[in-house]
C-alpha cells in the first residue's frame, strides 16, 4: 500500500493543477462591498463578428453563497477608448444561480473597458473590468488565401497564435499532466 502514495500524491496534484489553471487565463475577481464578482467571457478569447456572452457570477463573500434575482438591478456596459459607454442587456443564466450574462457583438478588435453599475441587494456596485477582443480572422482556418506558406512564418507563428489565443500554458500544463497520469498508470500496472 505505501508504493501507491507517490503515485496517489501525483494524480492528485495533476487534478488540482488543471482545476487552479484553466478558469485563471480568462476571468477577474473582484470584491466588492461584501461580493466576489468574477468576470469573463462565456467563450474565450473574445472575437470579433460572432455573437459573444460576457459573464459575470455574484456571491456573498462571508457565505459562499450566489446572489440570485438582481438582474433587473444591474447595467453591463461596453466601453472602446475614445467612446462612449453602450449599455447591454442583463438576463440571468438558466441552471447557474448566481451568474448573469449579457451578448455583445464586437466590430472591432481591440481593449475595452466593460462597466458594472446598479445595485445587489440594495448595496451600490460601480466596478470595470478590462477585456482585449482579438480579430476573428486570426483565428480562421483555412484563411481566405491572402497569405502563402512562407509569409505565414515571417508574421506570426503557431505558437505565438497559440500563445495569444490563451491556450499556450493551458496546452502545456494538460500534456504534462498526460503524461503523469499515464506514467503513473504503468507503474501500477507494473506493481501488480
Amino acid at each position: 500500500m505505501n508504493a501507491h502514495k507517490p503515485l496517489l500524491a501525483l494524480v492528485l496534484i495533476g487534478m488540482l493543477s488543471v482545476g487552479a489553471i484553466t478558469p485563471v487565463a480568462a476571468h477577474e475577481t473582484q470584491n466588492v462591498d461584501g461580493y466576489d464578482i468574477t468576470f469573463g467571457g462565456a467563450d474565450e478569447p473574445l472575437i470579433t463578428g460572432e455573437r459573444m456572452w460576457l459573464e459575470l457570477e455574484v456571491v456573498d463573500t462571508e457565505t459562499g453563497e450566489p446572489i440570485e434575482n438582481e438582474a433587473e438591478n444591474l447595467i453591463v456596459s461596453v466601453q472602446a477608448t475614445g467612446s462612449d459607454k453602450t449599455p447591454l442587456d442583463v438576463t440571468e443564466k438558466h441552471g447557474e444561480p448566481g451568474v448573469y450574462q449579457a451578448p455583445v457583438i464586437f466590430t472591432e478588435s481591440g481593449d475595452y473597458m466593460i462597466h458594472l453599475e446598479g445595485s445587489i441587494e440594495g448595496t451600490e456596485v460601480h466596478t470595470h473590468f478590462e477585456k482585449e477582443v482579438h480579430d476573428h480572422t486570426a483565428l480562421e482556418y483555412p484563411s481566405d488565401g491572402s497569405q502563402t506558406a512562407d509569409d505565414s512564418d515571417e508574421s506570426q507563428t503557431d505558437e505565438t497564435r497559440t500563445d495569444e489565443s490563451g491556450f499556450g500554458s493551458v496546452g502545456v500544463v494538460m500534456v504534462g499532466i498526460g503524461a503523469v497520469a499515464a506514467i503513473g498508470a504503468f507503474l501500477l500496472r507494473r506493481q501488480r
